[in-house]
Protein backbone atom coordinates (compact mmCIF):
# COMPACT_ATOMS: atom_id res chain seq x y z
CA UNK A 1 0.00 0.00 0.00
CA UNK A 2 1.56 3.09 -1.17
CA UNK A 3 0.85 5.40 1.84
CA UNK A 4 2.12 2.92 3.95
CA UNK A 5 5.39 1.61 2.11
CA UNK A 6 8.25 1.67 3.94
CA UNK A 7 9.69 4.30 2.19
CA UNK A 8 6.52 6.22 2.60
CA UNK A 9 6.63 5.08 6.29
CA UNK A 10 10.09 6.87 6.63
CA UNK A 11 8.33 10.26 5.18
CA UNK A 12 3.71 8.43 7.09
CA UNK A 13 -21.39 -7.31 16.86
CA UNK A 14 -26.36 -13.73 20.25
CA UNK A 15 -28.75 -13.71 22.78
CA UNK A 16 -25.93 -15.59 24.87
CA UNK A 17 -22.18 -16.32 24.59
CA UNK A 18 -20.58 -19.09 23.03
CA UNK A 19 -21.95 -21.89 21.21
CA UNK A 20 -25.87 -21.50 22.67
CA UNK A 21 -25.98 -18.13 20.94
CA UNK A 22 -25.79 -19.72 17.59
CA UNK A 23 -29.13 -21.13 18.22
CA UNK A 24 -30.99 -17.78 17.85
CA UNK A 25 -30.35 -17.32 14.38
CA UNK A 26 -33.43 -17.12 11.89
CA UNK A 27 -32.58 -17.88 8.22
CA UNK A 28 -33.94 -15.59 5.63
CA UNK A 29 -36.81 -17.43 3.29
CA UNK A 30 -35.41 -18.91 0.69
CA UNK A 31 -31.76 -18.00 1.25
CA UNK A 32 -28.86 -19.42 3.23
CA UNK A 33 -28.44 -15.68 5.24
CA UNK A 34 -29.20 -15.32 8.91
CA UNK A 35 -29.70 -12.89 11.15
CA UNK A 36 -28.37 -12.84 15.15
CA UNK A 37 -28.92 -11.40 17.82
CA UNK A 38 -25.97 -10.14 19.57
CA UNK A 39 -25.34 -10.30 23.15
CA UNK A 40 -23.85 -7.78 25.33
CA UNK A 41 -20.37 -9.30 25.42
CA UNK A 42 -16.79 -9.29 23.79
CA UNK A 43 -17.26 -13.62 23.20
CA UNK A 44 -20.67 -13.18 21.94
CA UNK A 45 -19.68 -10.36 19.40
CA UNK A 46 -16.60 -12.48 17.88
CA UNK A 47 -19.02 -15.70 17.67
CA UNK A 48 -21.48 -14.48 15.46
CA UNK A 49 -18.48 -12.76 13.34
CA UNK A 50 -17.53 -16.17 12.81
CA UNK A 51 -20.80 -17.50 12.13
CA UNK A 52 -21.46 -15.23 9.67
CA UNK A 53 -18.12 -15.68 8.00
CA UNK A 54 -19.03 -19.36 7.90
CA UNK A 55 -22.75 -19.34 6.60
CA UNK A 56 -23.62 -18.99 3.09
CA UNK A 57 -25.66 -15.46 1.75
CA UNK A 58 -25.45 -11.82 3.74
CA UNK A 59 -25.82 -11.67 7.07
CA UNK A 60 -26.84 -9.54 9.44
CA UNK A 61 -25.63 -9.08 13.16
CA UNK A 62 -27.98 -7.07 15.38
CA UNK A 63 -26.19 -5.61 18.44
CA UNK A 64 -27.50 -4.70 21.81
CA UNK A 65 -28.92 -1.42 21.82
CA UNK A 66 -26.49 1.04 23.91
CA UNK A 67 -24.37 -1.98 24.87
CA UNK A 68 -20.70 -1.39 25.27
CA UNK A 69 -18.70 -4.13 23.96
CA UNK A 70 -15.65 -4.03 25.51
CA UNK A 71 -12.76 -5.97 23.84
CA UNK A 72 -9.72 -7.38 25.26
CA UNK A 73 -8.38 -9.31 22.05
CA UNK A 74 -9.10 -8.42 18.37
CA UNK A 75 -12.36 -9.80 16.82
CA UNK A 76 -12.12 -11.71 13.74
CA UNK A 77 -11.90 -10.56 10.69
CA UNK A 78 -14.82 -9.90 7.86
CA UNK A 79 -14.42 -12.06 4.96
CA UNK A 80 -18.19 -12.50 3.89
CA UNK A 81 -21.00 -9.98 3.60
CA UNK A 82 -21.98 -8.95 6.94
CA UNK A 83 -24.27 -5.98 7.67
CA UNK A 84 -23.78 -4.87 10.92
CA UNK A 85 -26.78 -2.86 12.90
CA UNK A 86 -25.27 -0.80 15.88
CA UNK A 87 -28.06 -0.11 17.39
CA UNK A 88 -26.29 2.91 19.21
CA UNK A 89 -24.02 0.31 20.54
CA UNK A 90 -20.33 0.89 21.35
CA UNK A 91 -17.39 -1.02 20.57
CA UNK A 92 -14.42 -0.35 22.35
CA UNK A 93 -10.63 -1.82 23.20
CA UNK A 94 -9.98 -1.74 27.07
CA UNK A 95 -6.85 -3.61 26.75
CA UNK A 96 -3.84 -5.09 24.69
CA UNK A 97 -3.07 -2.92 21.38
CA UNK A 98 -5.65 -3.89 18.13
CA UNK A 99 -7.35 -2.07 16.05
CA UNK A 100 -11.48 -2.63 16.36
CA UNK A 101 -12.37 -4.17 13.02
CA UNK A 102 -11.04 -5.60 9.90
CA UNK A 103 -12.47 -6.29 6.50
CA UNK A 104 -10.19 -8.47 4.73
CA UNK A 105 -11.57 -9.13 1.31
CA UNK A 106 -15.55 -9.04 2.86
CA UNK A 107 -18.31 -6.99 2.41
CA UNK A 108 -19.32 -4.72 5.97
CA UNK A 109 -22.25 -2.69 5.89
CA UNK A 110 -21.93 -0.99 9.66
CA UNK A 111 -24.78 1.48 10.90
CA UNK A 112 -25.26 3.68 13.99
CA UNK A 113 -22.41 2.28 16.02
CA UNK A 114 -19.63 3.94 17.74
CA UNK A 115 -16.16 2.98 17.30
CA UNK A 116 -13.47 4.25 20.03
CA UNK A 117 -9.20 3.34 21.09
CA UNK A 118 -8.80 1.17 18.48
CA UNK A 119 -5.05 1.11 17.93
CA UNK A 120 -4.28 -1.10 15.34
CA UNK A 121 -0.11 -1.01 15.99
CA UNK A 122 -0.33 -4.10 17.37
CA UNK A 123 -2.73 -5.89 14.66
CA UNK A 124 -1.33 -8.43 12.92
CA UNK A 125 -3.34 -8.29 9.37
CA UNK A 126 -2.09 -4.99 7.86
CA UNK A 127 0.11 -3.70 10.87
CA UNK A 128 -0.13 -0.34 11.89
CA UNK A 129 -3.15 0.60 9.14
CA UNK A 130 -6.64 1.62 10.09
CA UNK A 131 -6.96 2.26 13.59
CA UNK A 132 -10.61 1.62 13.61
CA UNK A 133 -11.49 -0.28 10.52
CA UNK A 134 -8.94 -1.54 7.93
CA UNK A 135 -10.87 -2.39 4.45
CA UNK A 136 -7.90 -5.08 2.88
CA UNK A 137 -8.06 -7.53 0.27
CA UNK A 138 -10.72 -5.86 -2.09
CA UNK A 139 -13.25 -5.37 0.39
CA UNK A 140 -16.03 -2.99 0.76
CA UNK A 141 -17.15 -0.96 3.87
CA UNK A 142 -20.35 1.12 3.86
CA UNK A 143 -20.61 2.92 6.78
CA UNK A 144 -23.92 5.25 8.15
CA UNK A 145 -24.66 6.98 11.01
CA UNK A 146 -21.66 6.38 13.02
CA UNK A 147 -18.83 7.97 15.08
CA UNK A 148 -15.56 7.18 14.93
CA UNK A 149 -13.18 8.78 18.06
CA UNK A 150 -10.24 8.45 19.59
CA UNK A 151 -8.34 5.67 17.57
CA UNK A 152 -4.81 5.38 16.89
CA UNK A 153 -2.98 4.18 13.96
CA UNK A 154 0.46 4.41 12.05
CA UNK A 155 -1.85 5.44 8.96
CA UNK A 156 -5.13 5.87 8.85
CA UNK A 157 -6.11 6.56 12.86
CA UNK A 158 -10.40 6.09 12.39
CA UNK A 159 -10.14 3.86 8.91
CA UNK A 160 -7.35 2.43 6.20
CA UNK A 161 -8.44 1.84 2.67
CA UNK A 162 -6.25 -0.31 0.96
CA UNK A 163 -5.70 -0.24 -2.67
CA UNK A 164 -8.58 -2.23 -5.04
CA UNK A 165 -11.15 -2.04 -1.78
CA UNK A 166 -13.89 0.66 -1.46
CA UNK A 167 -14.88 2.26 1.87
CA UNK A 168 -18.30 4.82 1.66
CA UNK A 169 -18.87 6.53 4.20
CA UNK A 170 -21.71 8.69 5.23
CA UNK A 171 -23.72 10.75 8.11
CA UNK A 172 -21.00 9.99 10.12
CA UNK A 173 -18.31 11.85 12.49
CA UNK A 174 -14.68 11.28 12.91
CA UNK A 175 -13.40 12.80 16.20
CA UNK A 176 -10.14 12.53 18.05
CA UNK A 177 -8.41 9.84 15.91
CA UNK A 178 -4.80 9.99 15.25
CA UNK A 179 -2.06 8.72 12.98
CA UNK A 180 1.60 8.77 13.55
CA UNK A 181 2.08 9.00 9.86
CA UNK A 182 -0.75 9.96 7.38
CA UNK A 183 -4.27 10.03 7.67
CA UNK A 184 -5.33 11.47 11.00
CA UNK A 185 -8.84 9.98 10.28
CA UNK A 186 -8.60 8.49 6.69
CA UNK A 187 -6.16 7.39 4.81
CA UNK A 188 -6.83 6.34 1.45
CA UNK A 189 -5.17 3.99 -1.68
CA UNK A 190 -8.08 2.64 -3.23
CA UNK A 191 -11.59 4.16 -3.26
CA UNK A 192 -13.38 6.67 -0.84
CA UNK A 193 -16.57 8.53 -1.13
CA UNK A 194 -17.09 10.39 1.99
CA UNK A 195 -20.42 12.52 2.11
CA UNK A 196 -22.25 14.55 4.58
CA UNK A 197 -19.98 13.67 7.33
CA UNK A 198 -18.12 15.58 10.16
CA UNK A 199 -14.06 15.02 10.07
CA UNK A 200 -13.07 17.48 12.76
CA UNK A 201 -10.10 17.45 15.50
CA UNK A 202 -7.86 14.63 13.97
CA UNK A 203 -4.30 14.48 13.70
CA UNK A 204 -1.08 13.26 11.44
CA UNK A 205 2.07 13.73 12.51
CA UNK A 206 3.17 13.37 8.99
CA UNK A 207 0.28 15.24 6.22
CA UNK A 208 -3.44 14.70 6.49
CA UNK A 209 -4.78 15.34 9.60
CA UNK A 210 -8.21 14.95 8.25
CA UNK A 211 -7.86 12.89 5.05
CA UNK A 212 -4.26 11.09 3.37
CA UNK A 213 -5.49 9.82 0.26
CA UNK A 214 -3.08 8.90 -3.03
CA UNK A 215 -6.42 6.86 -4.45
CA UNK A 216 -9.77 8.19 -5.69
CA UNK A 217 -11.34 10.27 -3.11
CA UNK A 218 -14.75 12.18 -3.31
CA UNK A 219 -15.88 14.63 -0.56
CA UNK A 220 -19.30 15.84 -0.90
CA UNK A 221 -21.24 18.25 1.37
CA UNK A 222 -19.02 17.52 4.55
CA UNK A 223 -16.86 19.50 6.91
CA UNK A 224 -12.82 19.08 7.38
CA UNK A 225 -12.28 21.04 10.77
CA UNK A 226 -9.68 21.93 13.10
CA UNK A 227 -7.40 19.23 11.86
CA UNK A 228 -3.82 19.21 12.27
CA UNK A 229 -0.96 18.09 9.49
CA UNK A 230 2.18 18.64 10.75
CA UNK A 231 4.27 18.78 7.88
CA UNK A 232 0.73 19.89 5.31
CA UNK A 233 -2.60 19.24 4.51
CA UNK A 234 -4.39 19.66 8.21
CA UNK A 235 -7.88 19.20 6.27
CA UNK A 236 -6.32 16.83 3.15
CA UNK A 237 -3.51 16.01 1.74
CA UNK A 238 -3.65 14.41 -2.01
CA UNK A 239 -0.31 12.83 -2.67
CA UNK A 240 2.08 12.71 0.56
CA UNK A 241 5.64 13.64 0.66
CA UNK A 242 7.06 9.73 -0.52
CA UNK A 243 4.49 9.11 -3.08
CA UNK A 244 2.84 11.17 -5.47
CA UNK A 245 -0.74 11.51 -7.46
CA UNK A 246 -4.16 10.79 -6.07
CA UNK A 247 -7.34 11.83 -7.47
CA UNK A 248 -9.18 13.97 -4.82
CA UNK A 249 -13.09 16.01 -5.64
CA UNK A 250 -14.48 18.05 -3.28
CA UNK A 251 -18.00 19.23 -4.06
CA UNK A 252 -20.07 21.42 -1.45
CA UNK A 253 -17.75 21.03 1.24
CA UNK A 254 -15.84 23.28 3.85
CA UNK A 255 -12.21 23.23 4.41
CA UNK A 256 -11.50 25.26 7.62
CA UNK A 257 -9.51 26.15 10.79
CA UNK A 258 -6.81 23.38 9.91
CA UNK A 259 -3.32 23.27 10.66
CA UNK A 260 0.47 22.62 9.66
CA UNK A 261 3.65 23.21 10.87
CA UNK A 262 6.33 25.68 9.70
CA UNK A 263 4.92 27.18 6.13
CA UNK A 264 3.02 24.26 5.28
CA UNK A 265 -0.50 24.40 4.05
CA UNK A 266 -2.80 24.10 6.60
CA UNK A 267 -5.77 23.48 4.26
CA UNK A 268 -4.62 21.52 1.22
CA UNK A 269 -1.20 19.71 0.44
CA UNK A 270 -1.41 18.22 -2.78
CA UNK A 271 1.82 16.93 -4.18
CA UNK A 272 2.08 15.73 -8.00
CA UNK A 273 -2.23 14.98 -7.90
CA UNK A 274 -5.18 16.72 -8.90
CA UNK A 275 -7.69 18.48 -6.68
CA UNK A 276 -10.91 19.90 -8.28
CA UNK A 277 -12.91 21.93 -5.68
CA UNK A 278 -16.70 22.01 -6.72
CA UNK A 279 -18.50 24.61 -4.37
CA UNK A 280 -15.96 24.58 -1.87
CA UNK A 281 -14.84 26.39 0.79
CA UNK A 282 -11.07 26.75 1.55
CA UNK A 283 -10.27 29.43 4.00
CA UNK A 284 -9.15 30.15 7.67
CA UNK A 285 -6.51 27.13 7.81
CA UNK A 286 -2.56 28.17 9.09
CA UNK A 287 -0.58 28.97 8.09
CA UNK A 288 -2.43 29.55 5.11
CA UNK A 289 -5.12 27.22 2.76
CA UNK A 290 -3.05 25.69 0.27
CA UNK A 291 -0.27 28.32 -0.84
CA UNK A 292 3.01 26.22 -0.06
CA UNK A 293 1.09 23.10 -1.82
CA UNK A 294 4.20 21.33 -3.98
CA UNK A 295 1.75 21.50 -6.28
CA UNK A 296 -0.83 23.90 -6.85
CA UNK A 297 -4.84 23.36 -5.88
CA UNK A 298 -6.90 25.56 -8.32
CA UNK A 299 -9.27 27.37 -6.96
CA UNK A 300 -7.56 27.82 -3.66
CA UNK A 301 -6.61 31.15 -2.32
CA UNK A 302 -4.36 32.06 0.12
Amino acid sequence: MLTRKPLARIAQVLSMGTAATLAGLALAPGASAATYAVACNEGALASAINAANNNPGPDTLNLTPGCTYQLTSELPAITSQIVMNGNGATITRVAGTFRLLTVNGGNLTLRAIQLTNGDATGSSIQTGAGGAIVVTGNGTLDLSASVLRNNHANFGGGISNFSGSTTTVSLSTFTGNTAAVNGGAIVNDGTVTVGFSQISGNTADNVGGGIANIGTLRVNFTNLLNNTGTNGGGGLANGVPAVSGGNSTLTASNVSNNHAGDNQPGGIYNNGGTVTLNGTRVAANTPNNCATSPTPVPGCVG
